[in-house]
């Protein structure tokens, strides 16, 4: 069984490559096989060296195929560089740059990218990658490459993860409104990612209880969303909508986030009871300290809510030792 299932995968990897060989030059069929060879077993940069020399040598005309093995593995090449800190990742980038400049930025070339935004944003637990990261974001928006909503949507995504790595330790920011934040960034993108409909349930039922809290919140606290607009816009404008709803009127919107509810509640449940229970959830919730808040990474990826901690920095504790040679040996 296992020797038939090995032959079925080796006849379909000839066969894949044979289409991608059909639209290349014969004199570069050797090269090509090789630089799949190479990224079958993850050697991005030997990959990256191969269609770059081909790229050359034909000045990037008449090798369409070349150029998507490279926007297939740049991902990889930017991620392997990130996780094995080899100090490649600058250079890497800068021929990315250079590549992304030099092709048709077509649907698929747009989703490969937002490949490698997914790919990179994943990593922002590393603290010292975080600038890197945002200067990366930075560059794809000012260039204009992803043109399609859907794609915009995902540099959107990116930003507020950035954003959440810096107030879920911003004192100034409430755990309530940092709960309302998480629940909303759930509902706008990951919620349509989750193919369990519990799931889905679980973050409607969260994110509505966090915008019926925010009603009953913001009127006392508006310094703090005007805090937030100003140093986490793109966090902010998660929110924006309901707090003009809030605005214009608070009692008919709370209402009406408590009928949305009443479709989840227990059966016999009257909306009285509900607001009820809202309401003591609510005061609770205020009467809680500050708990450790966990940030998200985009595509429904979580963290710790503390920076990791590398063996050779130096140890938190201020004995000016290095945490493997304090803390780290009792950890």
């Amino acid at each position: 069984m296992n020797h038939n299932i090995q032959e079925m995968n080796q006849r379909f990897k000839e066969k894949k490559r044979e289409e991608v060989l059909q639209y290349v030059p014969e004199k570069y069929h050797q090269q090509v096989v090789q630089a799949l060879d190479f990224e079958e077993e993850e050697e991005y940069d030997k990959v990256e060296a191969i269609c770059q020399e081909i790229l050359k040598e034909e000045d990037g005309r008449g090798v369409e195929q070349v150029k998507i093995i490279l926007a297939r593995i740049y991902p990889r090449l930017l991620r392997m560089d990130v996780n094995n800190s080899n100090q490649k990742y600058q250079k890497d980038l800068k021929s990315y740059y250079v590549f992304l400049d030099s092709i048709q930025m077509n649907t698929l070339m747009q989703e490969y990218l937002v490949e490698t935004l997914v790919r990179l944003c994943e990593l922002m637990e590393n603290s010292w990658y975080r600038p890197l990261f945002k200067e990366f974001v930075e560059h794809i928006e000012q260039k204009g490459y992803l043109t399609e909503e859907m794609y915009q949507k995902t540099l959107e995504s990116a930003y507020a993860s950035m954003e959440s790595y810096s107030y879920y330790g911003d004192s100034k920011v409430s755990m309530l409104v940092k709960n309302a934040l998480k629940a909303s960034y759930d509902r706008a993108y990951t919620m349509q990612d989750e193919k369990m409909e519990s799931t889905q349930n679980t973050m409607t039922i969260d994110a509505l209880t966090n915008d019926w809290f925010l009603c009953q919140y913001y009127r006392e606290h508006e310094e703090e969303f005007h805090y937030l607009a100003k140093e986490y816009p793109h966090s902010y404008k998660l929110l924006e909508e309901l707090i003009e709803d809030i605005k214009k009127d608070k009692e008919k919107k709370a209402d009406k986030i408590l009928d949305a509810l009443m479709k989840y509640v227990a059966e016999g449940t009257t909306k009285e009871k509900l607001q009820e229970v809202m309401k003591k959830s609510y005061e609770d919730l205020l009467a809680q300290a500050d708990k450790p808040f966990k940030v998200y990474g985009g595509k429904g990826t979580y963290h710790r809510n503390t920076d990791k901690i590398g063996r050779n920095d130096l140890c938190p504790c201020g004995s000016g030792k290095k945490y493997k040679q304090c803390c780290g040996k009792r950890a």
